[in-house]
């Protein structure tokens, strides 16, 4: 928080990234986008290997990037450098002006009734555009106070929002399926009303589940790096189906029509002005930043009260507790592996983190295993980004058009999964 005050001050920007962030993948941000200093924990490894580090504030090292070279024409007027995965390709950054910042966080907080007085609990990444928006800039801007925590811990949640009265829980799915699924003995804290869910889709059964063990309603929470917060389901029943909700003030949602949506729905546009000024460094301005807002890669419908359902997506995110990851970045990494001849990665359903991603490998050698391959990728990515599951393959399948056979590859891999769950039964 005070190095981002810090920054606002000399009216830098600033690109916040997860603390598992590698330092390889630090370094190839930096080179990208032209930032020539990184700070980071002293104590964390390969921080030599990033450039020459000068302690300071007792925990922290300021690295001069190593070979970085300026770019002040990216990030002039810029607050926020908000990676993203975008629509297609590798990582994106936001070009976020202070305004928009200070526009997104006062339309949450009036939205989602997050007042100066509360306290909330904090265990989702602030280095996210989720926890920027909901928990850091309400805190810069009206006080609202966070407990801060690492990780998600179920028994910690309970401690710390008894402890400080916590009123406000800012999570992802997997967290209220995780208390619907163990249901113990320690009641709800009584102050903590204010439950929203966000980065992935709320299951119904789960949210179900949730208000009948802890009367308490989980409210869906929908927003983008690009666009900031856009609505929030405010309404007290719980549905059948997870409605995102009714769009926040500010915000005007319009679904356009787009092969693939639903009939009575379309594709994703929000208009207001929070939505960021478009992608740092995009030259021309990206396709997506249209007609005075940014077109998602979100497919929706309205309902009869207006709310909106997301119905799916327009590219191929993996999601991942809430984490999104896009298969051509970590395609890119595994082809860089010796060895390794193809690859294709995709996401796979999964009962605890939503999705789980896999690699479809083609190796030039026999014997490789999945534990190199896995090795390789945790020193270049970040941990949710690293396959769970190898599939080996002789070839990767295509259509006729000579396209990936996108409908093979995900038989293949039920098919390996099926296996082996059938041998651990066996």
């Amino acid at each position: 928080m005070s190095l981002w005050l810090a920054c606002r001050g000399l009216d830098m920007a600033l690109m916040p990234v997860d603390p598992g962030t590698p330092t390889s993948e630090i370094a190839a941000l930096a080179g990208r986008f032209g930032a020539t200093v990184a700070i980071l924990p002293g104590s964390r490894p390969g921080v030599d290997e990033l450039g020459t580090a000068t302690p300071f504030d007792g925990q922290l090292v300021a690295v001069n990037v190593a070979n970085a070279v300026p770019a002040p024409e990216i990030y002039r007027g810029a607050a926020a450098l908000k990676v993203t995965s975008g629509t297609t390709g590798l990582p994106k950054a936001t070009f976020t002006r202070e305004a928009q910042l200070v526009e997104d966080a006062a339309h949450i907080a009036t939205a989602l009734d997050i007042r100066p007085q509360d306290c909330q609990i904090a265990v989702i990444p602030i280095s996210h555009a989720y926890g920027v928006g909901n928990l850091v800039m309400p805190l810069l801007l009206q006080g609202t106070a966070v407990v801060l925590r690492e990780a998600f811990i179920p028994q910690q949640l309970h401690a710390d929002a008894t402890e400080y009265e916590a009123r406000v829980f800012q999570g992802v799915p997997f967290m209220f399926a995780h208390f619907a699924n163990n249901p113990n003995a320690i009641p709800w804290p009584r102050a903590l009303e204010t439950l929203v869910s966000a980065g992935a889709p709320l299951d119904p059964v789960t949210a179900m589940a949730f208000a009948r063990t802890f009367g308490v309603k989980v409210r869906s929470f929908y927003g983008t790096s690009e666009s900031g917060g856009i609505s929030f389901d405010d309404s007290p029943q719980v549905d059948v189906a997870v409605t995102v909700g009714r769009p926040i003030p500010g915000v005007t949602i319009t679904l356009r029509p787009e092969g693939g949506a639903p009939i009575d729905g379309g594709r994703v546009h929000v208009a207001g002005a929070a939505v960021s000024s478009g992608y740092a460094g995009q030259a021309p301005a990206d396709e997506a930043f249209t007609d005075g807002g940014f077109l998602t890669g979100d497919f929706g419908r309205f309902d009869a009260w207006q709310r909106l359902i997301l119905t799916g997506r327009v590219s191929s995110f993996i999601n991942v507790a809430g984490k999104k990851v896009q298969p051509e970045e970590v395609e890119q990494v595994l082809r860089s592996m010796r060895g390794i001849e193809d690859v294709r990665v995709l996401g796979i359903a999964d009962a605890v983190r939503g999705e789980q991603v896999v690699a479809c490998v083609v190796a030039e050698r026999n014997g490789m295993s999945a534990a190199e391959v896995r090795r390789f990728c945790a020193t270049r990515l970040a941990a949710y980004k690293i396959p769970r599951t190898i599939v080996w393959l002789e070839r990767i399948p295509l259509t006729e058009r000579g396209k990936t056979d996108r409908a093979k590859l995900e038989t293949f891999v039920r098919e390996h999964l099926d296996w082996r769950a059938e041998s651990r039964v066996l």
